[in-house]
């Protein structure tokens, strides 16, 4: 498989985003599904043991980042009633939908500056992982079947 050689520079994008990963498969000509594949496999291999660190950082006695905790802190008492309205929810359209400033990695981090379940925080990733993914490969899927009409 010629496609597997391009397979460090795949996990890579896909570590960083999954909606990444997935459109940089397919450039380098894997099957769509295939693609999805390995970037979902490997953005959630990263990010889910990322929340146990992300966790011991941000929590406990020892944190340390203060500062940014105590910052992060403020923001939740302040967008507590939202926050409780949307919880998990909430983190599963942050990791799935396109937008700056979501993804995963903010989803992990937000989960473990809530200190929110650790088994409802990582399936709640896995499957905005999943839905991103799903995403990223449509709209990819889309754009490359319309490269025909403009050669």
């Amino acid at each position: 498989m010629a496609q597997l050689e391009n397979l460090p520079e795949i996990i890579a994008a896909s570590i960083w985003d999954v909606r990444i990963g997935v459109p940089v498969a397919i450039v380098y000509g894997l099957k769509p599904f295939v693609a999805l594949a390995i970037a979902t496999a490997s953005s959630a291999v990263t990010v889910l043991p990322a929340l146990i660190v992300l966790r011991t950082l941000f929590l406990g006695s020892a944190s340390y980042f203060p500062a940014f905790r105590n910052l992060m802190l403020r923001v939740t008492r302040r967008h507590r009633p939202t926050i409780e309205r949307y919880g998990y929810i909430g983190i599963l359209i942050s990791v799935a939908l396109p937008l700056p400033g979501t993804g995963p990695w903010v989803g992990a981090i937000t989960a473990a500056i809530l200190d929110l379940d650790f088994v409802k925080s990582a399936m709640t990733l896995a499957l905005g992982i999943i839905l991103a993914g799903l995403i990223s490969l449509g709209i990819a899927e889309g754009i490359t079947s319309l490269i025909p009409f403009f050669d």
